[in-house]
């Protein structure tokens, strides 16, 4: 072995120490955090394990639990749940009959943990369920179109069994995502509006195509109505508002019979 090869092999075998210290004292930061498991106060500070780590809450079931809590305690039901990533946390207030249970950053897997939760105990007689980008863009890691698919098949069986009609919203174009995106996401996102349309076919959901109103006929990006090539801006939203209207009347007629 020549003398620079020893170097070499010395060279990996202190950096695999290195990793395996550090990995021994992050997990012993862990232990030292405490790790929570079964409790009846989750969201509260001494129910949180390791805080600020992605195992403390991945699905976001801390973000509505308390306001949840207290809509049941004063035996309110609304009329409509409208749940999501933030592009429905950021819809405009729609009034009193309407809750929204969006939450930013939010893929297809994160949603269908809440769905119960945040959407069905509530007891709302429709759901409007507009999710996906986050998929495309990968925030959780990689994801196939028939993962998307088979999460909202799982919440349109759930809503159905407890009497609630599902809106499904299409994916809104977009323009990358903050510069992280390198692709053009405009054929993913196609992709998955295709899938969402035959879905809304199949499973006798109802389809708001908010894409058709927030995109040129090419199917290129209206960037008048957004804020940052991803979210709507009060244009935007006001583009949206007569597909959710028509989505919502024909969810009422269904309810109805």
């Amino acid at each position: 072995m020549t003398v620079r090869l020893r170097i070499v092999v010395l060279g990996l075998l202190l950096v695999g120490l290195g990793l395996g210290l550090v990995g021994h004292s992050v997990w012993k930061d862990q232990r030292r955090a405490r790790l929570v498991g079964l409790t009846d106060s989750a969201c509260s500070p001494a129910g949180r394990s390791i805080t600020g780590s992605d195992y403390d809450d991945w699905g976001g079931l801390c973000f509505y639990r308390a306001a949840n809590t207290a809509l049941r305690r004063e035996g309110l039901h609304p009329e409509v749940v409208m749940i999501g990533d933030s592009i429905t946390m950021g819809w405009p207030t729609l009034g009193t009959q309407v809750v929204n249970r969006g939450v930013g950053g939010q893929t297809s897997s994160q949603i269908l943990l809440r769905f119960r939760q945040d959407a069905l105990d509530l007891g709302p007689r429709v759901i409007h369920l507009m999710l996906g980008s986050n998929d495309v863009f990968g925030l959780t890691g990689p994801v196939t179109l028939d993962q998307i698919d088979g999460n909202i098949r799982s919440m349109a069986d759930q809503a159905r069994l407890h009497g609630a009609v599902l809106i499904l919203g299409t994916l809104p174009p977009s323009k990358g995502f903050g510069g992280l995106f390198e692709p053009d996401p405009s054929p993913a996102i196609a992709r998955v509006n295709a899938r969402l349309r035959l879905l809304a076919r199949q499973e006798g959901l109802v389809l708001a195509d908010y894409h058709a109103a927030l995109a040129h006929p090419d199917g290129s990006i209206r960037e008048e109505l957004f804020t940052d090539g991803i979210h709507p801006n009060a244009a935007g939203y006001a583009a949206m508002q007569p597909v959710y209207r028509a989505a919502l009347s024909e969810a009422e007629r269904r309810r109805g019979r």
